[in-house]
């Protein structure tokens, strides 16, 4: 039986920290992630170039939408967690 991992926040981090739990082990978890923003994660550092107008944030996408089913991971996005039961 896998263990459950929940992921909150869809940061560079956070999914930098999934990817080598993923490289190590794939199996072991059954992965959720919640991520306030309506997009996949993408490189903040990239962001003001956005902001400017220079590019889009699809530009800078580091994990499309097809990475997180590829690795069986459950992405919530749009959704800000404000309270997290452990029981359910």
């Amino acid at each position: 039986m896998r263990e459950k991992l929940v992921l909150i926040g869809n940061g560079m981090a956070g999914i930098r920290t999934i990817e080598e739990i993923l490289k190590n082990d794939s199996e072991r978890f059954d992965i959720t992630v919640f991520g306030e923003e309506p997009h996949p994660n993408y490189n903040r550092i990239l962001l003001s170039s956005v902001l400017q107008g220079d590019t889009t944030v699809d530009d800078i996408v580091l994990n499309e939408y097809s990475w997180y089913e590829e690795n069986h991971i459950e992405l919530l996005t749009g959704d800000p967690v404000t309270q997290v039961d452990t029981e359910k």
